[in-house]
């Protein structure tokens, strides 16, 4: 939470209530009328104050501090007074940079820059209840009344530009010194307007203001005059502001200007609960301005900059140590105004695992230091630096502790512009196809026709009372450019029984979407939409089809005690889902089969199922790189092009150590791959203490040409 220490009372106000609660907020109400607090800002949805609230003195000093929102801790800070800088900030070039955007942070002191109100739509509703239609209808009966002098008058060195001391002069002026308290005055609306400022009040008010043109305001002569036209383009979607909301703003915008560092470029956000301005404005007087304080801070930073590339190179580092953070719910609207922060400085917090951090994974794309020392994360998840790593790739330093080489920074920056130009930093590879006797193909070829015209006999030729089957949705998959992959997808019919692991945490509900034994699965089975899978002969391309072998099975009949030898075939490819309702939707799929020796069609079982679904993505990446994709033609082809294996080689059987299947295996997709014999594979490999890669990577340091003897 954002945290601030609550002042004890003092007076008569501070004696304990009904139930020993001094808290105006949080006594108990013994109803009557009560006087309204004037200290703490009241923002509705569009940015307005009502300005016939009084305000203590204009100076923003609130009066009950009673329970405070959580926002820093008691220590005072950690940072450097008047440069904003964290004293424990890493040494050598932490938060280093050159003098950017002056101009944008000096007029925002001066309060030159414009902050512009939320942009309301048609319809929206405020705080009170009213649309926002029927608000710019009662305000279209206000005179607008337009103020010049300002910019020349000593207030507009002012923090806010003297705005604050400008309408608290106009309205003491109208009202005079004889004006009773019920017949005052009062400016309902203001804005900023180029040199001016547009005010609204009521028609029978306006002689009054307009009296005072020629008045002296601090050493400046004001021009008033009546504002003739509408309003302009950019005020036009969007109601007035008043006096007090743009007074808040105002005030939000100095402390930003503040906490900014233009040589370090650095946005220091450590401590909030310990700014005195902050606290006498009232902002931490309640939970929900506490909330809010953080997000609206954000908007104010993000309307000073007109594009990604001006905020880029401003904002480089932030700071939000030392605020009392439980988790980021707060302050996660940093990644949206700032997503490109190279320095995030999250110190002297209280993150205790990778939950309280878990809306900023995969933001900060360009992250390059995190800082998270102090925090109880430390000692209650000491992983957590392995999960961070994964979250941030280009980062480099955590902790103040160097994590990634530059060598391992510049591959990855490598891969990046590879990606962008299209390029895949590995090779697409044709699909590895291992198979025994055919088996794999078989089934393959006999099992999906099956799945879309008849699953009730499918079920009961390849699955047994041991079988299982889940199938998960995917909803997070990338999508194919245009067409169907763009398509607006409808996972009710799948929803209820995904078996996303990720997503369930309970045991009941992960073992209640498991399906096991023959009855089980087709009952599943008869819930789940109608399909009708590409042809495997004639469009081959549109299908992605591994098979290895997989040894130690567990052998159902009991009769070896070492298991029994299985294969693991690896299906990826598309479907049309047919629905009466919604017509046809091209979805896309991954099916993983466990296959076994049992009493099925072919002398095998299905061991194990798994399906995953996913938003339809298109089937160019299958197609290996430097190959005609028409050449591809499934299955067939793919076995087609195996070398010619001895019976047995690669499979596990009796007396054969499951090392020995492994190298076997390893010698026959290394002659698939480079085309040699097995022989002089298995002397390849054998050269490099059977390491795949290196031995890969070998043979393509000797190869001259085609005719080479090693080559079959």
């Amino acid at each position: 939470m954002l945290q601030r220490a609550s002042a004890p009372p003092t007076g008569p106000r501070g004696r304990a209530g009904p139930r020993g609660n001094n808290s105006s907020t949080t006594a108990i109400s013994r109803g009557g009328i009560r006087k309204r607090r004037s200290g703490t800002p009241r923002i509705d949805k569009d940015g307005d104050l009502d300005m016939d609230t009084p305000v203590e003195g204009m100076g923003g000093r609130g009066r009950g501090r009673g329970r405070g929102a959580q926002m820093g801790n008691q220590n005072g800070g950690n940072t450097i007074a008047g440069r904003g800088q964290p004293r424990n900030a890493p040494q050598g070039g932490f938060f280093g940079g050159a003098s950017v955007q002056q101009a944008i942070l000096r007029g925002m002191a001066r309060g030159d820059a414009r902050i512009r109100g939320p942009r309301a739509g048609l319809g929206a509703t405020s705080a009170l209840g009213e649309t926002v239609d029927r608000r710019r209808e009662r305000d279209a009966g206000l005179d607008q009344i337009r103020v010049r002098g300002l910019k020349e008058s000593k207030a507009a060195l002012n923090e806010d530009g003297g705005v604050r001391d400008l309408l608290a002069f106009l309205e003491r002026k109208a009202n005079g010194p004889d004006t009773k308290p019920g017949d005052a005055v009062r400016i309902k609306k203001s804005r900023s307007e180029g040199d001016s400022v547009i005010i609204s009040v009521r028609p029978e008010d306006a002689p009054k203001f307009l009296r005072l043109n020629a008045f002296q305001f601090a050493h400046s002569i004001l021009a008033i005059e009546r504002h003739k036209g509408p309003p302009t383009r950019d005020d036009a979607s969007q109601p007035f502001e008043s006096a007090e909301a743009l007074d808040t703003k105002q005030i939000l915008a100095g402390f930003l200007s503040r906490r900014y560092s233009v040589e370090q470029k650095l946005l220091d956000l450590s401590n909030l609960g310990a700014d005195q301005r902050l606290l006498g404005r009232g902002f931490f007087d309640q939970d929900s301005t506490a909330s809010k304080l953080f997000p609206a801070m954000m908007k104010i930073a993000d309307q000073l900059f007109t594009s990604s590339k001006e905020k880029r190179e401003a904002v480089v580092s932030v700071v939000l140590s030392n605020n009392a953070l439980k988790d980021i719910s707060m302050v996660s609207s940093l990644a949206a105004t700032f997503p490109d922060i190279k320095n995030l400085d999250l110190s002297n917090n209280k993150f205790v695992d990778m939950r309280s951090l878990d809306g900023w994974r995969w933001r900060f794309r360009n992250l390059e230091q995190l800082v998270l020392t102090d925090n109880p994360i430390e000692t209650l998840t000491p992983t957590y630096k392995d999960e961070i790593l994964r979250w941030y790739p280009t980062l480099r330093m955590l902790d103040g502790i160097q994590v990634r080489s530059d060598q391992e920074l510049a591959a990855l920056a490598a891969n990046r512009a590879l990606a962008s130009a299209g390029k895949l930093p590995i090779p697409i590879r044709p699909a590895s196809f291992l198979d025994q006797g055919q088996v794999g193909e078989n089934f393959v070829k006999h099992f999906f026709p099956a799945y879309d015209l008849d699953r009730e006999n499918l079920a009961n030729s390849f699955y047994d009372a041991r079988s299982t089957f889940s199938f998960s949705v995917n909803t997070s998959a990338p999508r194919a450019l245009g067409g169907e992959g763009q398509k607006s997808l409808n996972w009710d019919a799948y929803i209820k029984g995904s078996r996303n692991l990720k997503k369930l945490s309970h045991l009941s509900a992960r073992m209640a979407r498991a399906h096991t034994g023959t009855e089980d699965i087709r009952s599943c089975w008869s819930t789940l939409p109608a399909t009708r899978h590409p042809d495997l002969l004639s469009m081959g391309s549109k299908w992605m089809i591994e098979c290895h072998g997989l040894p130690g099975l567990t052998d159902v009949t009991g009769q070896s005690a070492t298991g029994v030898g299985g294969l693991i075939i690896v299906v990826h490819g598309e479907f049309d889902e047919v629905s009466v309702s919604t017509g046809i939707t091209k979805r896309s799929f991954d099916r993983t089969f466990v296959l076994g020796p049992g009493a099925g069609v072919g002398g095998i079982r299905v061991v194990s199922d798994m399906l995953t679904l996913r938003a339809y993505g298109g089937y160019e990446s299958f197609t290996p790189e430097d190959i005609d994709p028409s050449t591809t033609t499934g299955v067939t082809s793919v076995a087609s092009k195996q070398p010619q294996i001895p019976e047995g080689l690669g499979e596990p059987t009796a007396g054969k150590s499951l090392e020995q299947v492994r190298k076997e295996q390893m010698v026959i997709e290394m002659s698939k791959r480079t085309g040699m014999t097995l022989e002089f594979s298995n002397m390849c490999l054998d050269e490099k203490a059977w390491d795949f890669d290196s031995a890969i990577l070998a043979f393509q340091d000797v190869k001259v040409n085609r005719t080479s003897p090693l080559m079959r």
